[in-house]
């Protein structure tokens, strides 16, 4: 199923907001090492990924995840990380990892609203409209006024209008 120029382009700025939350000059901040801590697998594979290279954000952030067992992250953070690799894998069009780390980032911790909206992404890009319909709203529950979540409804509203348009007869 191949996506028309505009839905590519609401996917790729959709996406660079879930990754860039304060510009590439901030990736290195305090925000990146607040989630992260001293990790700098981590760090460095939410900076990368927030600059667009997907292949490397991934594998920098894989390896943060397989910290030595002294230094085992916190909740939050495991939920980030894999909240990132969700951003990055459905970037990558590899969807089916995508969706593993989405859940698994919700499993960790429950509210958070940036899995959720990453999720609605993928289930709006894989035809899964009323799922990615529901993704939005409880992300929505939890942080009702999130700019990427209103971003992921619109892209969610563009994806029905393009399904809706392909299914149309000719």
């Amino acid at each position: 199923m191949g996506m028309t120029g505009s839905i590519r382009a609401c996917l790729a700025c959709l996406m660079g907001a879930m990754l860039l939350a304060s510009g590439p000059a901030a990736a290195q901040s305090s925000r990146s090492q607040s989630v992260f801590g001293a990790d700098p697998n981590l760090s460095d594979g939410a900076l990368a990924l927030r600059l667009g290279d997907f292949e490397e954000g991934i594998r920098l952030t894989l390896e943060g995840l397989r910290a030595p067992a002294g230094t085992a992250h916190s909740i939050r953070t495991r939920s980030s990380a894999h909240n990132n690799l969700c951003a990055g894998y459905v970037m990558s069009g590899k969807f089916e990892l995508a969706l593993e780390h989405c859940n698994e980032a919700l499993r960790l911790k429950p509210n958070n609203w940036h899995a959720y909206s990453n999720r609605a992404v993928l289930h709006a890009l894989t035809g899964s409209v009323s799922k990615a319909a529901e993704d939005i709203e409880r992300g929505k529950r939890i942080n009702p006024d999130a700019k990427r979540l209103r971003e992921a409804e619109e892209f969610l509203n563009m994806r029905r209008a393009a399904l809706d348009q392909s299914s149309k007869p000719r």
